[in-house]
């Protein structure tokens, strides 16, 4: 094959936390430029395979500085603008082969922001997981990781400080209200009911 047949795909841009295997190619991975259809008469843009390559990768590591990206909202980046099957798949496993793109690894990342650090609900989790396009196996092996007694402790903390606010009211109207809430957050049935009945015992007490 000619050099002028084997135009490469532009380089991705390094990214601090992205970190490809030994051994896995530091530059793009060969794909031949694109026919392109002839220029109107008058037209002055003229974009290139590589050059369009090269705006489109740019784009995807602009979005990629600001947050973690899934495979499936890549692949959606790349089939908006205008990329065949093959050459999104090509791209894809371009990023996955260079660590910028793991799915195993975003779960994880989401099931610690959402679940420990933010105080939602397995239930909750799961929803975000999906909303991104991680797989349903990897995100319920992720949401397998959180800790039953951490999310229950979870739970009881928001439980008691929304207790707080129903003071006065009848027993039965705060557990639905605090029931109803913590389910809005995500967290299953029998550890509201367990966590509701927890903080109202509690603040009885007090």
């Amino acid at each position: 094959m000619t050099e002028q047949g084997n135009e490469r795909l532009a380089p991705v841009t390094y990214l601090p936390w992205a970190a490809p295997s030994e051994g896995s190619e530091g530059a793009a991975h060969g794909v031949a430029e694109r026919p392109r259809p002839p220029a109107d008469e008058g037209d002055g843009v003229d974009e290139t395979g590589l050059e369009r390559d090269d705006r489109i990768d740019r784009l995807i590591v602009s979005r990629l500085r600001r947050s973690s990206l899934s495979v499936s909202e890549v692949r959606a980046i790349l089939i908006e603008h205008g990329l065949d099957e093959g050459e999104v798949e090509e791209w894809i496993e371009r990023y996955a082969r260079l660590g910028y793109l793991d799915d195993r690894r975003l779960a994880e990342q989401l099931v610690h922001s959402h679940g420990v650090r933010r105080g939602r609900g397995s239930g909750a989790v799961l929803h975000e997981l999906g909303r991104r396009g991680i797989e349903d196996e990897l995100a319920r092996e992720a949401i397998d990781t959180l800790d039953p007694d951490v999310e229950f402790e979870h739970a009881l903390l928001i439980a008691e400080r929304r207790a707080r606010q129903l003071g006065g009211l009848d027993r039965r109207v705060a557990e639905r209200r605090l029931s109803a809430f913590l389910m809005r957050r995500g967290y299953g049935s029998d550890l509201v009911r367990r966590a509701v009945a927890a903080a109202l015992d509690g603040d009885d007490a007090e």
